[in-house]
């Protein structure tokens, strides 16, 4: 909380909360937008044969139920997200300092400023992830050619999936996605079938499914092809049981998501440094036999 005027800080904190709840409205109505015809995820792009009534009534039906589920989803995430930033907000010691300033207890200035910019880091933060739930960051969504481009110019930091749906390696490639995207609300996470975008593919130079094409401000900087990098590490006739982590450092190595959220919930890296400290003491082990002679050594094992 700022010090320094009561009044100054009390109105900075009315204008975070008008903040929050302005772009929540906003948020909420781009999502009521966004769902209300029920086809968000239906490919229209390119004609398919016309089957039964019933099948056409059923098909519209599970996808009517797939965007409900998925706009309930968005809006429970922003209401997590604000819940997150009402606790963020000025606490009882916040305002126990400004009442100090009130009664002429000064505090170093360089604290004052440091206090400053942490509230006003906070309120560019939580803004920032509003507006990116409502672009729809947080989820994994497809998208169909005629939405791709609007999609990757309206956000930062865009990871492109080209997929098809033959290819088992683009479902492993889903799994993992699915799971940062919810993670990394700061990047936006689609997927796209390259069957059915060929400008893309062709504009993009898509040569190998699946690649991940990584946008910044609507500009393709760099790709992810095939799982030759990612599984650099795995053992012979393990390339495809890759842990998440693998993907996310080189996303993160690529200026693709924020390093510091990476979560290792599968415990790879705590494992792989385990491993690495204890043949490291293995090592020193080794080398004090080596300098021991054989007496030393039978006292040793006794």
């Amino acid at each position: 909380m700022l010090k320094g005027n009561a009044n100054v800080d009390s109105e900075v904190q009315q204008q975070v909360a008008a903040d929050v709840n302005e772009k929540l409205e906003g948020a909420m109505e781009s999502l009521k937008q966004k769902h209300a015809s029920g086809n968000r995820d239906i490919d229209n792009s390119v004609n398919k044969p016309t089957g039964s009534e019933y099948q056409k009534a059923n098909a519209l039906r599970q996808q009517a139920l797939k965007d409900e589920a998925r706009m309930k989803a968005e809006q429970q995430s922003i209401f997590n997200f604000v819940d997150e930033v009402h606790q963020k907000l000025p606490t009882e010691d916040d305002k126990q300092l400004e009442e100090d300033d009130e009664n002429g207890i000064d505090e170093d200035n360089e604290l004052r400023i440091l206090r400053q910019q942490r509230l006003k880091q906070i309120k560019l933060q939580h803004t920032e992830k509003i507006e990116n739930l409502a672009k729809g960051h947080g989820q994994y969504r497809e998208v169909v050619q005629d939405e791709f481009l609007n999609e990757v110019t309206t956000s930062v930091r865009v990871i492109a999936h080209f997929y098809h749906r033959d290819f088992p390696r683009c479902e492993i490639m889903n799994h993992h996605l699915a799971k940062l995207a919810t993670r990394h609300i700061e990047t936006k996470f689609i997927k796209i079938n390259a069957d059915k975008a060929p400008f893309f593919v062709d504009k993009l130079t898509i040569r190998t499914i699946p690649t991940l094409v990584y946008l910044i401000d609507g500009v393709a900087k760099g790709k992810l092809v095939g799982f030759e990098e990612i599984a650099a590490k795995m053992p012979e006739g393990k390339e495809d049981e890759w842990p998440t982590i693998f993907l996310a450092r080189i996303l993160a190595a690529n200026n693709m998501i924020n390093k510091e959220a990476i979560v290792d919930d599968d415990g790879v890296e705590a494992a792989m440094k385990a491993k690495m400290e204890q043949m490291r003491n293995q090592g020193l082990v080794d080398m004090m036999k080596m300098d021991l002679d054989d007496d030393d050594l039978e006292d040793l094992e006794t």
